[in-house]
């Protein structure tokens, strides 16, 4: 049997996905321990400084932690939880003093319990997942070191302080590129330049800025090949090199890439001095049954998948690519190599990214070349800038030029078209379906022509590219205290109602634009803004500028057209935004509507050039109608505003003609609306809103309400939660449940919270 051990782990693989999908993993709850007061014993597993609010903050990873003394400040907490501690396994602090311990020791810290933030949306980032993958299931704010043991680990607490040096030393010696250079070379990211970070991530080349293979290889190589040439025995030139790169490995935070890397490095170059034949595939099955024995969630890291689908790449799908390309050039093997990884990697670009680099496959071609380069040099600078700090900034010379013909490539780029391809999160079974082709294609290989070959191949990234819709769905999305509504049809159409927050940070970049982004949205018809609150807007101007760099595409903004008086600074520069970016402003009044095939949005309110101090007044109201499905959307509206809403509705108004956008988009009159299906409740459930009057005339059937959790204004209030339960309606709440999906199909109605905790 040929690669006994690559069997054993795909059979280790499957095993651990079809238990973790029968019997998921029990997700810990640290809900009581929320915001109590705490003294805690464990020992410093990793330390590392991270830039908050433009300060320099200590975050130390503990583990093996014990609660002394938990003080609750709230009546959750369970003092019978101590009996529990045991099952705690790491606690993240973030540090409010400046006392640093060192690595290895056991300290007592006191500081505030916080859980992670769970996702709450679809697409949303999920730290509370992420850090249990890394042994770390609770934090620790403003943390305070009370005591410290003796006993340390000198050999980690060393690397630490030569990586703290190099890093200093990194500042002098590359001046404005030191940020991208420490994260390259010393796997430190804090200081990374967010508008670097986010070029080369869109572009599809964040990983040189990771320590992974491509670094271990160069640095690692480079150091065996020299001890060789000193004519050291083989045999500890092995040892050395081995040596040498584990330590770098600790020292730059021993990613699961770097780990991966440094372990199949030691059995290369091993495997010469006992006489035997290096394979990578087994090499990289060790260290994966290693790695997922310990912690059998890594199969949901994207760096675990990454770096591993990178390799399987190389060694099974890369041969057969370079047999089915034509020409015999050392770019094809290149090409070849480029083409491999991004194919097979696709998957878990959808499923986390949820959109594709698509030139990434070409600028690879000239950045992984160019990173050895980079990477080579900037060792010499740093050994050169130890013995002479100016010898050191010379040389560095030309990595400043690399990283402006870096920049130059991606940003040239970004602006050709399809440079960003926004696909969405493929289902489970068409992940399936995709690997199960493209593992076909290499036991087939030898039977298929190479126009076959290709042909199967497009067949699986289309399998999982493919995206369905069908019916009407609106999903609230969890944006803490505010509103944002998205709303898509069968026809394509699709539409953003407000995007904002009061609670949550960069609403739009964390919350929003991943909803969309893994919807596979590339598109919006339109973006209503109800009104002028910031917890209505503030998450547009993300969407805005993430279209302006080949992201999703706006075609409409469109603005309540209310008098001059009342539009404000914040109204003009949304405005003045949009404009910038080729969007087209569209000003909407009550009684106008917008209809593309079976979808019809009408605006209830405001009047044309309505003027009022208070902004919550003039919200616009939309009624949708969609077949039998009805919904009606009030922004914050409330007393006089609501009135005037009720009084419109009740009223006999005859249709009348409006008239045509460019995109031959309607506008019209309605006569009347009653026993809606869907309402979403005005002012994240106020009492001074959705009065008795208003819900006996609408009728809802369902009633979504968008507010936060524990937000300081009491919302939703008991009295409007009574009335809509007295109104017979189903309350469904994003503080609660999440994120609230209703869709209409074949004439039902379906409605799904993305927390299994909704009541």
């Amino acid at each position: 049997m040929r690669r006994p051990i690559c069997i054993i782990g795909l059979a280790f693989v499957i095993i651990i996905v079809i238990y973790m999908y029968i019997m998921p993993l029990p997700e810990p709850s640290f809900e009581a321990l929320e915001g109590s007061m705490a003294v805690l014993t464990g020992q410093v597993d990793k330390k590392e400084y991270r830039i908050s609010y433009g300060k320099e903050i200590l975050i130390i990873y503990l583990k093996e932690v014990q609660i002394l003394n938990p003080k609750p400040t709230n009546s959750k907490l369970n003092l019978d939880l101590t009996s529990d501690v045991s099952e705690i396994k790491g606690v993240l602090c973030y540090m409010e003093d400046t006392k640093e311990p060192r690595l290895g020791s056991h300290v007592k810290v006191q500081g505030k319990f916080k859980e992670f933030a769970k996702a709450t949306n679809y697409g949303e980032f999920d730290a509370r997942s992420y850090y249990e993958i890394l042994g770390m299931q609770i934090r620790l704010q403003s943390g305070v070191i009370i005591e410290e043991s003796a006993e340390y680990d000198m050999l980690r607490e060393k690397l630490w302080e030569l990586k703290r040096y190099l890093l200093s030393l990194s500042e002098l010696c590359f001046g404005e590129d030191a940020h991208i250079m420490k994260a390259m070379l010393l796997g430190e990211k804090s200081g990374l330049d967010e508008d670097t970070k986010q070029l080369y991530q869109l572009n599809g080349v964040i990983h040189i800025l990771s320590i992974s293979g491509l670094h271990i290889s160069i640095i690692g190589m480079g150091l065996y090949k020299l001890l060789n040439k000193l004519r050291n025995p083989k045999i500890a030139s092995v040892i050395i090199s081995i040596c040498f790169m584990y330590c770098y490995g600790m020292m730059c935070g021993m990613s699961v890439s770097a780990l991966r890397a440094i372990v199949m490095f030691g059995f290369n170059i091993a495997a010469g001095v006992f006489g035997r034949t290096y394979d990578m595939l087994t090499a990289m099955a060790i260290v994966g049954i290693s790695i997922l024995a310990g912690q059998p969630l890594y199969l949901y890291h994207s760096g675990f998948l990454f770096s591993f689908g990178a390799i399987i790449a190389i060694g099974l799908f890369y041969p057969e690519v370079e047999e089915n390309l034509l020409g015999d050039t050392k770019l094809k093997k290149l090409m070849s190599t480029s083409l491999s990884i991004s194919i097979v990697t696709l998957p878990v670009y959808l499923c986390f990214y949820f959109e594709y680099p698509l030139y990434s496959i070409f600028l690879n071609l000239i950045i992984i070349p160019g990173t050895t380069f980079i990477v080579t040099d900037g060792l010499i600078c740093l050994i050169a800038a130890v013995f002479y700090l100016p010898l050191g900034k010379y040389l560095a010379i030309p990595v400043h030029l690399m990283f402006r013909f870096y920049e130059l490539c991606c940003n040239a780029a970004l602006h050709l078209p399809g440079s960003r391809s926004i696909l969405g999160k493929p289902e489970q079974w068409q992940v399936v379906v995709f690997i199960l082709i493209i593992s076909l294609v290499i036991l087939a290989n030898k039977k298929l022509t190479k126009l076959q070959f290709w042909q199967w191949v497009m067949a699986a990234i289309l399998c999982i590219t493919m995206r369905f819709q069908s019916g009407l769905t609106i999903t609230a999305l969890d944006v803490g205290q505010g509103d944002s509504i998205f709303i898509s049809d069968s026809n394509s159409g699709r539409y953003l109602i407000d995007g904002g927050s009061s609670s949550k940070k960069d609403v739009g970049t964390y919350q929003i634009l991943p909803f969309l982004k893994a919807k596979g949205t590339d598109r919006l018809d339109a973006v209503f803004v109800t009104h002028m609150d910031s917890d209505h807007y503030n998450g547009i101007q993300a969407l805005i500028d993430d279209m302006t760099q080949g992201g999703i595409k706006i075609k409409n903004l469109i603005m309540p057209e209310i008098g001059e008086k009342s539009r404000s600074e914040a109204y003009h520069e949304l405005v003045d935004a949009a404009q910038k970016a080729g969007i087209k402003v569209v000003y909407i009044n009550k009684g106008e509507s917008l209809q593309h095939g079976k979808l019809k949005l009408t605006c209830l309110h405001p009047e044309e050039g309505e003027e009022s101090e208070d902004t919550n007044s003039m919200s616009t109201v939309l009624y949708l109608e969609y077949e039998a499905f009805s919904a009606l959307f009030t922004g914050d509206l409330e007393k006089e505003g609501e009135k005037a809403v009720t009084e419109y509705i009740s009223g006999n108004i005859e249709e009348a003609e409006g008239y045509l956008t460019e995109n031959g988009i309607k506008y019209t009159h309605i006569k009347d609306i009653n026993n809606i299906t869907l309402l979403k409740v005005a002012h994240h459930g106020s009492r001074n809103s959705t009065a008795q009057d208003f819900i006996e005339l609408v009728s809802p059937r369902i009633a979504l309400i968008s507010a936060g959790r524990d937000n300081s204004y009491g919302h939703p209030h008991a009295e409007t939660l009574e009335r809509l339960e007295n109104a017979g309606s189903l309350i469904y709440r994003t503080d609660k449940g999440g994120a609230v999906t209703v869709t209409y199909r074949d004439g039902r109605v379906s409605v799904e919270c993305f927390l299994n905790d909704s009541d």
